[in-house]
């Protein structure tokens, strides 16, 4: 029998270096020794796969003899002269993902340009240049072809597609990397143990260069619960009450990165998934849940080739209509037939919770209105909005090196930040801190070290959707302020306060932070002309 099989280039390796084990392209497992030595490793490789999604395990016996033959197939594919550029390639792109993890970094950046190639990695929130791969090589100065090429294997090479660096592109890719176990050894030390990570990618043209972004969607650590998020006992007792509720929307809200994704897991951990069906849709399946189902969709999939209809969010919101859903988490919506559905099913008795991209919670209900298409009368119905959460993450302050007020004051490199902070708390200076300029070894020379939620809350009633109604957004924010409504800025000040983030670094996420009047700001441009 022929068999035509899978050249995936990480995959190759693992066959050849087990011997009995070879993997066809429809994800058919060859076996010829049930006891080889990386028969599991190929098992978790190929259950990984995207491509094998959903899709049962299949392992057929077959003869040493046929499998021999298939292993030589695979030996004169890597050793092809093509071959070794895609694993000279492949070990680059390795060695760069691994670098990103080891930082910590939530997205790389790669930037072409005419005669150069930078990378860049997001950590904590912020852009910083990647000086070395993790394999010791530098990563500055790197020519324009590096990237490239870099960009041709990840797009061309895993993503079988054609690639025009004039034309924007987006994939998913896998990579195995090495991560710290959960468990130390038996002399406490850390161990390593391979992991497939996944990563998003995307290509967008430059002027006379492009920009290949990748995002990591494997968690590194356990996901955050609510009682981790160092949240005031009042805004968890709302967020909890909201999703004991049977039925109704909660929304939240915050810029990419922000946490919107960690939060929605921490609440659904807080309701009992026996009594309660829930059955999240999401793109990608971020985090998964015991005891939930998630459900991953594909807005570029069609149903069927030709049919015009598409695996997108509206399609499985009306498919969950035949699976007795109680609760049902919408990963992000982004259109109005999205949105009509997921307003449907809070409608209907369900739970409908979901993650939107505005800049404020008042902004939630104008952007199902006027950016989603969705009449007032609907947003603004009796129970229909339950909670609106806007939220952002301030890097944290260094617990090691972290100045206090008084010795920032004693810097001249600090003292501005000091004078500030006695303008906007006067009452507060003894227990505020402030960044170290040089860090400390505990943050590697940074000053700052994780991230922490700041958050605003609004809890609808019939008043606030009298303003949604009437699409008074202006009205119904200051309606709000007078009703002593705490929003991000106040809980940004919060942590300030307490000593746990940076008046600088809260001040990048929060706006007005420190308010100026525009009638000084417009003096001082009428006076220097």
């Amino acid at each position: 029998m022929s068999y035509t099989l899978l050249l995936d280039k990480q995959l190759i390796p693992l066959c050849l270096d087990d011997g009995y084990t070879c993997v066809t392209e429809s994800g058919e497992i060859l076996n010829a020794n049930p006891k080889s030595t990386k028969l599991d490793d190929i098992i978790n490789y190929v259950q990984a796969l995207p491509s094998r999604a959903g899709k049962p395990l299949v392992i057929t016996p077959v003869a040493i003899e046929d499998i021999e033959g298939l292993l030589e197939t695979l030996t004169h594919t890597l050793s092809s002269p093509e071959q070794e550029d895609d694993t000279e390639l492949g070990q680059h792109l390795v060695a760069l993902c691994q670098a990103g993890v080891n930082l910590g970094a939530s997205d790389i950046h790669v930037e072409i340009y005419r005669k150069e190639t930078r990378y860049l990695i997001r950590v904590d929130g912020k852009r910083e240049v990647l000086t070395h791969f993790a394999d010791g090589q530098s990563a500055l100065r790197q020519n324009r072809k590096k990237g490239i090429d870099l960009a041709s294997y990840v797009f061309g090479t895993l993503g079988n597609q054609d690639v025009n660096e004039r034309e924007p592109a987006n994939d998913s890719f896998e990579v195995n990397l090495v991560w710290e176990a959960e468990k130390a050894d038996a002399e406490g030390c850390a161990v390593l143990e391979p992991k497939i990570f996944e990563w998003r990618a995307a290509l967008m043209p430059l002027d006379r260069g492009v920009k290949l972004t990748m995002r990591c969607l494997t968690p590194r650590d356990k996901p955050l619960l609510l009682k981790d998020m160092d949240l005031p006992q009042s805004y968890l007792t709302q967020l909890i009450r909201a999703v004991q509720q049977r039925g109704g929307a909660i929304a939240v809200t915050g810029p990419m990165g922000s946490g919107k994704s960690s939060l929605i897991y921490a609440l659904l951990d807080t309701i009992d998934s026996t009594a309660r069906s829930i059955h999240a849709l999401e793109d990608p399946v971020e985090f998964n849940q015991k005891g939930i189902c998630k459900t991953a969709v594909e807005p570029q999939t069609e149903t069927k080739l030709g049919s015009g209809v598409y695996k997108d969010y509206a399609f499985y919101a009306k498919e969950q209509l035949r699976h007795d859903v109680d609760v049902a988490p919408f990963g992000e919506l982004r259109d109005h037939a999205a949105a009509k559905e997921f307003c449907r099913k809070a409608e209907t008795g369900g739970l409908a919770i979901t993650t939107m991209h505005t800049n404020s919670a008042v902004g939630i209900a104008q952007t199902f209105i006027e950016q989603m298409g969705i009449s007032p009368a609907i947003v603004s119905s009796p129970d229909l909005m339950r909670l609106f959460v806007h939220q952002k993450l301030v890097r944290k302050l260094c617990p090691h090196c972290a100045l206090s007020h008084a010795q920032a004051r004693e810097r001249e490199d600090t003292r501005e930040k000091a004078l500030h902070l006695e303008q906007l708390l006067p009452n507060d200076v003894e227990t505020v801190n402030i960044k170290h300029p040089d860090g400390c070894d505990e943050c590697h020379q940074k000053g700052e070290k994780g991230r922490v939620v700041v958050m605003e809350i609004i809890v609808l009633d019939d008043e606030d959707r009298r303003f949604i109604a009437k699409q008074d957004y202006l009205g119904w924010k200051h309606f709000l302020k007078q009703k002593g409504w705490p929003d991000i800025r106040d809980h940004a000040l919060s942590r300030i306060r307490k000593g746990i983030v940076d008046i600088a670094s809260a001040s990048e996420q929060i706006n007005d932070l420190m308010p100026v009047d525009v009638t000084t700001i417009y003096r001082e441009m009428q006076e220097e002309l």
